[in-house]
């Protein structure tokens, strides 16, 4: 049988049909809370923003004279040979060792002189059988004294099942075991177990300490009393602890990105059950270092287990990074780790812990559980689906909220006198936390029109004020305001369920947000974020049809929005249909046969795709655009006009609020103007060569008529407009020139990348004005074609049709790939021209590509159709001829797309 004895480096380096949305993988959420998460820092009213802002996310590398480095030695055991001695090994090299010495029951290694070294700990294939191996391990100091036999019992801390620190783990182990400044080990084991000695390994750690100017930089260590942030004038008076950060006691990167829990709602206090012999605060982060690289190294876990760690004088380290803004999970008690904060005293706690080590623990768990309403002094009830060494499998479990880590493992840990001091630490991070409110809770869910209580209990008496409002749009639908008296049982609100005009909301999460002040003292208090989920699908009563009018002549209006349905929380749920009025609206005639229009997919809370067509016929399988969750996508086309001057729009999944905006009508009346499809796009402006990115709230002109193949006489254009590189999210708007830009939108940013939307937009004097709102951008603009009295080409609209989808039989679009497709048979009609194609790239491979599709059998033009991105479905309309076989090409740039069109009218 084989012990091998590892040192290893630890120098590591770091419409459609169905919808068009990507599918993400994400990791099962591995334990159940019952408590609601609410509040939490992203919800924060900028509370603590100075000690936020302090805590950025550690970049810092440590040099190499700093990183902790590990070396590997392999041990053979037998139970008769001659001994073997072994030359002293150079570190990161593998030596040999029989180890046959067999006394009292246990086999004993030789002495294994190894180098430098500080921590270690025993490692063993995950799953592996080590049950009564009952290992030890003794170490020679550097001045030559040995140490007496120190047992290394089997850790108590794993992953939860399903986070990355569970996927990159491959082995189980003890806990770490601080040795001081060492040079020889020599371990043993129960020697009726031996053949369990197969594949063990002993990660030696080699921690080379922090110079002193740099640990002395940190400060002084506390003398009593709790050290915080100053309070903000008017804020919560507990602030940020005084915490040491990661690049202050010389932390490595993270191996891999632990995951996050939705909030928190305990903490598990632990010991580190090592030596309390450190002597400074330099050797206190080097034991701390010690440990994170045994945690990576040694267990494979993605960072060091804990979440924060207390030394002996108070001082607060930050472990897992992010831990200080984000409910990081850790690595500390199997199955409990979710949604609760690990924070382990540096060392033994069989006697109590130092009186500034309690009150740095009670400051951290009072801050810690202030943001996300929790009482300290309370309990939990708790799902764990189980966990190394857990007591608990599979069940709801209900637990003090701040508890040691033996109520959920068979452990000592956090020591006799670490368990005795809890009840202390409660009372006292209780009297930290203050005023508050506490445990808020109200229906996760509810049907709309129905009303929702909040309800939460109070330290203090507290005056409250609440706002109801739509988190994703901003607009507000309900205030309330009054008094939570703690002898009366705290708060209790209620939201009527409707817009503030009696209207039931529509589909989609509402905040119900809460402040509060204390009203002994005037402070405030965090406030209350609690989300609810209201559920509706709408489907009116259907319109009566009316036939579709073709040969229609263009009409350019002033753009007009005729459907918001943000301000009155109208959205649009899973399934649901509305119609909108059109005709006989502002400028557009009752007898309209047809209208241009930009529809707008705003805040959808899943990926969905919308659909629009005349009211009163059948909901078509052509969809007008794609929308993943929280982004902003506009889409326009020409549609018909339905029964009772109406078009109909529905919305597949989720909830999603929509905006129309008409652009221009298009009648039989004969007064008109015709349009006219340029040969080749032309490219009328470009920011990146002329007048650089705009920024928010900037307005240009642009002269199209009578340029670039555009009469004088041009009343709209249709123009291909692109936000190219956006900052952050906003709108370009192109409207007549002189017209109000910030009443509608052509295309929404995508921050960082490219969105491309394709209108007809309507001329004032020939000009259009290209307006931009929120980040700054570059524009493009491509004319492909314009109207006027002289142009060539009337309009007829269609219900909505799919000519092809590669989806369905045909493999997708390959890089470079050119790929005919019937279209004329899809359009229907025998003297049809030019066709009205909605154009949509779903699952693309390829970070950026473009589409172009023109008539079979001619050359490819050099412009695209439609811009498209890997994980966003992206549409674009184009207007297109064929062949004389009614066929038309297809390319695709980069990457593999499938590719999608529906012809919503003709020209001829």
């Amino acid at each position: 049988m084989s012990l091998r004895i590892v040192v290893s480096a630890a120098l590591a380096a770091l419409g459609l049909a169905v919808p068009l949305a990507l599918s993400h993988a994400a990791a099962p959420a591995p334990t159940l809370l019952e408590d609601r998460i609410v509040g939490g820092p992203s919800q924060l009213d900028a509370f603590d923003a100075a000690a936020r802002t302090a805590a950025a996310t550690d970049t810092r590398t440590p040099p190499a004279s700093e990183a902790a480095q590990v070396r590997t030695l392999d041990v053979e055991v037998a139970t008769s040979h001659d001994g073997l001695a072994m030359a002293p090994t150079a570190p990161g090299s593998t030596g040999r060792l029989v180890a046959d010495a067999v006394s009292g029951g246990r086999v004993q290694s030789a002495t294994m002189t190894t180098g430098d070294f500080q921590t270690l700990g025993l490692t063993w294939p995950d799953g592996a059988d080590v049950a009564g191996l009952d290992p030890q391990v003794r170490t020679r100091s550097k001045g030559g004294t040995w140490t007496d036999w120190t047992a290394l019992p089997a850790s108590d801390n794993s992953p939860d099942a399903g986070t990355p620190d569970a996927e990159r783990a491959k082995r189980g182990g003890t806990d770490s075991l601080w040795v001081g400044d060492s040079d020889a080990v020599q371990v043993s084991f129960a020697a009726d177990r031996a053949a369990k000695a197969s594949g063990l390994e002993l990660a030696l750690v080699d921690v080379p300490p922090i110079p002193a100017a740099a640990a002395q930089s940190v400060g002084t260590a506390w003398s009593g009393q709790a050290q915080i942030v100053p309070a903000v004038a008017g804020l919560p008076t507990l602030s940020q602890p005084r915490i040491i950060s990661r690049e202050q006691w010389g932390a490595r990167p993270q191996v891999c990105q632990p995951a996050v829990a939705d909030g928190l709602v305990g903490v598990v206090v632990h010991h580190t059950a090592d030596s309390n012999d450190y002597s400074t605060v330099a050797e206190a982060m080097q034991k701390i270092r010690g440990d994170q690289a045994y945690h990576i190294d040694g267990r494979g876990w993605c960072d060091i287990g804990y979440n924060f760690i207390v030394d002996k004088w108070g001082n607060i380290y930050e472990g897992r990074d992010n831990s200080l803004t984000e409910p990081v999970i850790g690595v500390h008690a199997g199955g409990f780790n979710t949604g609760t904060v690990g924070i382990s005293m540096l060392g033994t706690y069989s006697a109590a812990p130092p009186q500034v080590t309690q009150e740095a623990v009670a400051t951290l768990v009072a801050w810690r559980l202030r943001e996300y309403h929790r009482d300290p002094t309370a309990t939990m009830r708790y799902y764990t689906y189980w966990g190394e060494n857990s007591r608990f499998d599979h069940q709801w479990v209900t637990l003090p909220r701040v508890l040691g880590h033996r109520d959920v493992a068979y452990t000592a840990c956090p020591g006799q006198g670490g368990y005795e001091a809890l009840p202390w630490i409660r009372t006292r991070a209780k009297q930290l936390i203050g005023p508050s409110f506490i445990d808020p809770t109200a229906p996760k869910t509810v049907a709309s029109g129905q009303p929702v209580t909040l309800t939460a209990s109070t330290i203090g008496d507290l005056s409250w004020s609440l706002t109801v409002r739509d988190p994703l749009t901003g607009y507000t639908f309900a205030t309330n305001s009054g008094v939570a008296l703690q002898s009366d049982g705290g708060l209790s609100v209620t939201w009527d369920g409707t817009n503030g005009a009696g209207l039931p909301v529509g589909a989609g999460t509402y905040s119900m947000y809460v402040t509060g002040t204390d009203q002994a003292t005037g402070a405030r208090v965090v406030p209350i974020d609690q989300r609810v989920v209201v559920t509706r699908t709408d489907n009116p009563p259907t319109v009566d049809p009316v036939p579709l009018v073709g040969d229609l002549t263009f009409h350019a209006i002033t753009p007009e929005r005729v459907l918001d349905t943000r301000p009155s929380a109208q959205s649009l749920g899973p399934r649901s249909r509305a119609d909108v009025k059109v005709a006989g609206v502002g400028d557009v005639p009752a007898d309209a046969k047809a209208v241009s229009v930009t529809l707008t997919a705003v805040a959808a809370s899943t990926a969905t795709f919308l659909t629009v067509w005349p009211a009163g016929a059948d909901r078509p399988l052509a969809s007008i655009l794609n929308a993943d969750a929280h982004h902003t996508v506009p889409a326009s086309t020409i549609v018909g006009v339905g029964g009772q001057g109406m078009i109909s729009v529905y919305n597949a999944s989720g909830s999603v609020h929509v905006v129309v905006d008409v652009t221009g009508y298009w009648s039989d009346d004969g007064a008109g103007d015709l349009f006219t499809p340029l040969p080749t796009a032309t490219r009328l402006y470009d920011s990146r060569t002329s007048g650089g990115q705009f920024a928010s709230g900037e307005t240009r002109t642009l002269t199209v008529a009578g340029v670039d193949g555009v009469p004088a006489d041009a009343t709209a254009a249709m123009l291909n407009v692109v936000s190219v590189g956006a900052k952050d999210d906003g709108y370009v708007s192109v409207v007549p020139h002189g017209s109000d830009p910030t009443l509608t939108s052509t295309v929404n940013n995508v921050p960082g990348g490219d969105a491309a939307n394709r209108s007809l937009v309507p001329l004032s004097g020939g000009q259009a004005d290209v307006y931009l709102r929120g980040g700054a951008a570059d524009v493009v603009v491509d004319v492909v074609g314009w109207v006027g009295p002289s142009g060539s080409y009337r309009f007829t609209p269609v219900q909505p049709v799919r000519a092809f989808d590669t989806r369905d039989a045909s493999a997708p679009l390959t890089e470079g790939e050119q790929r005919t497709f019937q279209l004329r048979d899809a359009v229907g009609a025998a003297d049809a021209q030019l066709a009205l194609v909605n154009l949509t790239a779903t699952q693309e491979t390829a970070p950026a590509t473009y589409l172009t599709v023109w008539p079979g059998g001619s050359d490819q033009p050099g412009t695209s159709d439609l811009n498209a991105s890997r994980g966003r479905d992206q549409a674009n309309a184009t207007v297109v001829g064929w062949d004389s076989g009614g066929e038309v090409t297809a390319y695709n740039a980069r990457g593999s797309t499938h590719l999608i069109a529906d012809v919503y009218g003709f020209f001829r």
